[in-house]
């Protein structure tokens, strides 16, 4: 369950707004990270934000052309297009705020300088000055009671360093309290109030939601408690499906996870659906500036930190999913794919996490790119070593030599069973049960002898029989075991050889050669047992003796002289 005493910590982590995603014909620059735009199409870019740029530039050349464009946008707006508040945040110097609340922010402000300017005065435009360089206008600059406090406020115009001249920052950062002195005003004769849904439903609350209490006014704290509930309603309710959809995919089969672990694991993206709810709850509260932007701020950090951790814990269902096809085939080596693609999603997840993360800090992300790109390369000259045995797993892995449990010889001298195969390195397990490390740059250029991969496996050895055997014996012994070779169903049948081979210094030799039809030693060894049996059984009913190395001394005695 959600535990309450938890959520004030969440609000103290850091999270990001969504990085900006280039043009689909820009080009990533892999060194620096950085894009390259065709010329062609950066000249036409560069030729239209030129000209809207001049434009913004004439809207904006003295005091009164920028009154004059704020309030037409706003008089779009209230006609119904609000595709015109991006008119009259242009208006507004936001050099002060953040990049990714500067939308929002220009939105909350325009709306609060449109409603207060229709209650205080209407615009003489013959009354605004046209120059082009001076010093700040203002339209208006005092000292307004709310509450129990006393604020200094003003509306003025000023020029940036771009030289445009817009809304002053005092004018954004003193705008919510100059509204809230004239919110009891309405609107003078002849001028359409500015409304939307937000001033519809306040008219409908108490008036008690209105007075200040603490920080904020009471039907904020009203609507900070709601969107609580809400937020560990929904975040209840996303672990409940989630871990209702995993039970399903347990109780198929496709899907390998402890019953207990099931609704832990769902942990995340119940964070996940709470924190986003709580970002866009928390937008519609009508906080001033400063606030605003602190609940937005840790919104994002929240959000972009449960979105890794989810991720994180969809590449291991995901993993958990190929896992258990890997197991159902006959191929080991999917099971060695398996975790090391779960080991790259995972690593390629938190890169991205730390991206988003850092952005959402402020952090130069451009500059932050370009630096490791410069440094990568530095990084991977000193780990040229690393980097060769990476591309020695991935060659390991598309031309599969072997799989895991196979006994491979490599070169001449190393010979073991295949126990696991890494992003570094192979381990092989030697005949005298010793474990030997293998780096994957040194293994991709070896000769690989995979006795795992036979399909028959060749018994050879050679029968020595004492001389003084009979040839018929002979011969009768040759065809018996050719016979029993017939009748062995685990013996290959049209390939194999039982001939006289040699006629050693002690012994006839007989070559036999045949080849047991199984991949698996154990098999292998338990059938050549019966079959070196069958043998000594046919030799021991003809009557067939087995020579052993032995010489013979003859001594001859010389006649006396």
């Amino acid at each position: 369950m959600f535990r309450v005493s938890f959520f004030p910590l969440l609000l103290v982590l850091l999270f990001s707004t969504t990085l900006s995603m280039p043009p689909a014909s820009a080009q990533l620059n892999p060194l620096t990270f950085t894009m390259k735009t065709p010329k062609s199409e950066t000249k036409l870019v560069a030729k239209v934000e030129s000209k809207e740029a001049s434009q913004l530039h004439e809207k904006l050349r003295n005091p009164q052309e920028t009154m004059r464009s704020f309030m037409q946008a706003m008089d779009k707006v209230k006609s119904g297009n609000n595709s015109a508040f991006s008119e009259a945040i242009d208006t507004l110097d936001l050099s002060q705020i953040d990049g990714p609340l500067r939308n929002l922010t220009g939105k909350i402000t325009a709306e609060r300088l449109i409603n207060t300017l229709d209650r205080i005065a209407k615009i003489s435009y013959a009354h605004i000055p046209t120059y082009d360089s001076g010093p700040k206008w203002y339209f208006r600059k005092q000292t307004v009671t709310v509450g129990d406090n006393v604020y200094d406020v003003e509306i003025a115009i000023g020029k940036t360093a771009e030289g445009d001249w817009k809304f002053t920052p005092e004018t954004i950062s003193t705008i919510e309290n100059f509204y809230a002195s004239v919110t009891h005003l309405k609107v003078l004769n002849g001028i359409t109030e500015y409304s939307n849904w937000h001033s519809r439903f306040k008219e409908r609350m108490p008036e008690w939601t209105s007075e200040d209490f603490l920080m904020f006014k009471k039907g904020q704290w009203l609507g900070l408690f709601t969107i609580f509930l809400i937020s560990l309603g929904l975040f209840t309710i996303t672990r409940f499906i989630i871990t209702a959809l995993l039970r399903i995919k347990v109780n198929k089969k496709t899907l390998d996870i402890e019953e207990g672990e099931q609704f832990k694991s769902t942990l995340p993206f119940g964070y996940l659906a709470f924190s986003i709810t709580w970002l866009v709850g928390t937008r519609l509260l009508e906080f001033d500036v400063d606030s605003l932007e602190v609940f937005i701020r840790a919104s994002y950090i929240l959000t972009a930190f449960f979105s890794v951790w989810s991720a994180l814990k969809l590449v291991d269902y995901v993993s958990s999913y190929f896992a258990n096809k890997a197991r159902s085939t006959a191929n080991k080596f999917d099971d060695v794919l398996v975790p090391m693609l779960k080991k790259t999603s995972k690593v390629v997840v938190v890169a991205f996490g730390i991206i988003l993360i850092a952005h959402s800090l402020t952090f130069d992300i451009a500059s932050i790119l370009a630096g490791l790109g410069i440094g990568g390369v530095a990084v991977a000259l000193a780990a040229k070593d690393t980097i060769s045995n990476l591309f020695g797993s991935v060659t390991v892995i598309i031309d599969r030599p072997f799989q895991i449990g196979d006994y491979v010889v490599l070169g001449k001298e190393l010979e073991g069973s295949v126990e696991e195969v890494g992003f570094r390195s192979t381990r092989l397990r030697t005949p005298v049960n010793s474990l030997v490390t293998l780096p994957n740059s040194v293994l991709a250029n070896m000769a690989i002898d995979n006795y795992g991969m036979r399909r028959v496996r060749r018994y050879k050895t050679t029968l020595q029989v004492e001389y003084s055997t009979p040839i018929a014996k002979l011969q009768e012994f040759c065809d018996r075991i050719r016979y029993q070779i017939q009748l062995n169903p685990m013996v290959l049948k049209d390939d194999h050889s039982v001939t006289i081979y040699e006629l050693n210094a002690s012994s006839i030799d007989i070559l036999l050669t045949v080849y047991f039809v199984t991949g698996q030693l154990k098999i292998e060894l338990a059938e050549r047992h019966k079959f070196i049996l069958e043998i000594l059984k046919i030799a021991e009913e003809i009557g067939v003796k087995f020579a052993y190395p032995s010489q013979s001394i003859y001594l001859e005695n010389s006649p006396v002289e």
